[in-house]
């Protein structure tokens, strides 16, 4: 049956499009809201990842089967750890996976990231096989000087093998050198090509070698200045690795990517703790990171965001060696001053706390040197 027009009047016809009108109008509110409630739960969402999401990069250097020292692992100790991620369900990733997950905003599970230092053969006849039992990527950052150099150092062959199988391969200057020492009669213009000779240099000889793109670069000695930064970043590296002692979170930078040294002789409950650590957020540091500062009473500290940390465990230490500090809690700065001139040298400054919900360790840490 088809409705024949001429039975409404003009006066129904101006009804039902005033009714329709109204329905489109709710219609609209309704999309529109949806929209805008999505938008919230995702920005939550998002934010509440960000907060609960770390990512712990671990760094080893030398492996052994005998008694672990420094910076040299026992192969058994080793696999404990190596084990242990597997067996708690880590997300091992390289670091090309963290680069393309911090940018798109998304990792997996409980993210982790292997990097080993230097290019001691033991990683190769000892690391290599435990990281492919597990199916493990890690990143090795090699100075070239070293390879091939003596029957402790792995050669061209041994590297180029390991590329086959998830290791990646990132830049630790050619000479492993000290970035923020002068040698013997340098002045700022013969230092500065020389560091830049480094950091260049080293990365054609590594992609030269591998037939693969080097895109990560290590400080060695953990040592940095923002000039420094800067040309490591001009020559066309993608990310750069520290040794700051503390965790990552999803909006890490990826030229601040922050390492933890994972000693010899360090305890198994030490090594969990280090994959429970969280961030103890600050929305300043002070003096800023790689600063090279000539005044040796600077006042060193942070002001704190949030309250998820327990104010009664606070500790702050520079160079490793515990420090006084002040606490002031209307404003949450937590600073030390020296009371004598500090050592010229590089500092790196940690301030901790415990969780105030949990037993896990809050940590802040940035380089300083003193000049």
């Amino acid at each position: 049956m088809f409705l024949n027009q001429e039975n409404f009047s003009p006066l129904l016809i101006k009804k039902n499009k005033l009714s329709f009108i109204l329905e489109l109008l709710i219609v609209v509110l309704i999309v529109t809201s949806v929209i805008f409630y999505q938008n919230i739960s995702l920005n939550t969402s998002n934010t509440a990842y960000a907060e609960e999401t770390v990512i712990p990069i671990l760094t080893y250097h030398n492996f052994t089967t005998e008694e672990g020292s420094s910076y040299k692992i026992n192969i058994v100790e080793f696999e404990k750890q190596i084990n242990y991620l597997a067996a708690h369900n880590y997300s091992v990733i390289s670091l090309s996976e963290l680069l393309a997950g911090l940018r798109a905003g998304q990792l997996p599970p409980k993210p982790i990231v292997i990097t080993v230092d230097d290019g001691y053969k033991s990683t190769f006849t000892l690391a290599y096989p435990v990281l492919k039992k597990y199916n493990f990527p890690a990143t090795l950052f090699i100075y070239t000087n070293f390879i091939e150099k003596n029957n402790g150092s792995l050669t061209w062959e041994e590297i180029r093998e390991m590329t086959k199988n998830n290791i990646e391969i990132g830049s630790h200057t050619l000479s492993h050198c000290n970035f923020l020492k002068y040698k013997k009669n340098e002045n700022y213009e013969t230092y500065l090509a020389r560091v830049r000779r480094e950091i260049f240099l080293s990365k054609e000889i590594l992609e030269s070698k591998i037939q693969s793109k080097v895109k990560f670069f290590a400080y060695p000695y953990g040592v940095y200045s923002p000039a420094i930064k800067n040309l490591i970043i001009q020559a066309g590296y993608e990310g750069i690795a520290n040794a700051n002692s503390m965790t990552n979170t999803v909006n890490a930078n990826p030229f601040s990517l922050n390492r933890q040294i994972i000693f010899g002789q360090n305890s198994f409950n030490s090594f969990v703790q280090i994959l429970n650590q969280r961030p103890l957020n600050a929305s300043q540091i002070f003096p800023y990171d790689g600063i090279i500062e000539s005044n040796q009473f600077v006042k060193i500290g942070a002001i704190l965001e949030g309250d998820n940390y327990d104010t009664k465990t606070f500790s702050m230490k520079l160079g490793g060696a515990k420090v006084g500090f002040n606490y002031n809690p209307e404003n949450k700065e937590i600073s030390f001053t020296p009371s004598k001139p500090l050592i010229k040298k590089s500092y790196i400054v940690n301030i901790t706390a415990l969780d105030k919900n949990s037993q896990y360790l809050r940590k802040i840490s940035w380089l300083i040197t003193i000049k």
